[in-house]
């Protein structure tokens, strides 16, 4: 697996790179120092795996991970910050993030994140994910707001054709949230809010008595009709629209 390490401080580049064990699996292509450093990165070698810190100098990650994900073909990237559960942590998500991890459990924890990537599945510490809910619900409690997240004010260029990857899906109407998922099917729905729990393909599908095969088939479908990024994305925009139960 080919990754690109990014943070602003030297030390911390050197200990992720003695994280990735075994050693063999890995290999790490390019480090950069902050946001527009990583760009440059991503577009001088083919990477599977961007490591992103959070807070740098020059362009945050969370900047930079919004201008790497808008490309057509990107690697993934995984949030790698010291912080709990916040606003800026949301924001990368919504940028283009698969997931996130807390760097004092990355030891522990990356090895076993970096194979979820490559299986398609969230990346987030143990209750993570929960956390990540709870936080926008208290988000949308405290402001009345049940629509998904605006667009950055800044939209990056899109392929004729492409569909918008926040707010409401397209031809969902721009006024009302009782559109956010309308169009959804009872099993979506189900399998939505199963990837809100944490589960992996295999555990839903388990759960659902259906193949994992139809699962992914199912969690794409809901991607493209809500506009979601990714699947942990796809969790947020259910949690604000109202549909977990």
């Amino acid at each position: 697996m080919r990754v690109i390490i990014v943070d602003d401080d030297a030390l911390t580049r050197v200990a992720i790179k003695q994280y990735l064990r075994p050693p063999s699996s890995y290999r790490v292509v390019a480090e950069a120092g902050n946001g527009q450093e990583a760009i440059s990165a991503v577009s001088r070698h083919e990477a599977d795996v961007v490591l992103m810190d959070l807070g740098m100098p020059v362009m945050d990650g969370i900047e930079a991970t919004r201008q790497i994900c808008s490309q057509a073909r990107h690697p993934h990237v995984v949030a790698l910050t010291t912080w709990d559960v916040d606003n800026a942590v949301v924001r990368v998500i919504e940028a283009g993030a698969v997931g996130y991890l807390l760097k004092y459990s990355a030891p522990q924890e990356l090895d076993s994140a970096l194979r979820r990537v490559a299986a398609g599945e969230s990346v987030l510490s143990p209750g993570a994910l929960a956390e990540l809910l709870r936080h926008v619900r208290s988000q949308k409690q405290a402001s009345g707001a049940l629509a998904p997240a605006a667009p950055p004010a800044s939209v990056p260029s899109m392929p004729p054709g492409a569909a918008p990857m926040w707010g409401p899906p397209p031809g969902g109407g721009a006024s009302g949230v009782q559109h956010v998922g309308a169009d959804l099917t009872k099993r979506e729905l189900e399998v939505v809010a199963a990837a809100a729990e944490g589960l992996t393909n295999d555990q839903i599908a388990e759960k659902l008595y259906v193949s994992a095969s139809t699962v992914k088939a199912h969690l794409h479908s809901a991607q493209e009709r809500l506009g979601a990024r990714n699947r942990t994305h796809l969790a947020i925009i259910a949690e604000r629209a109202g549909l977990l139960l």
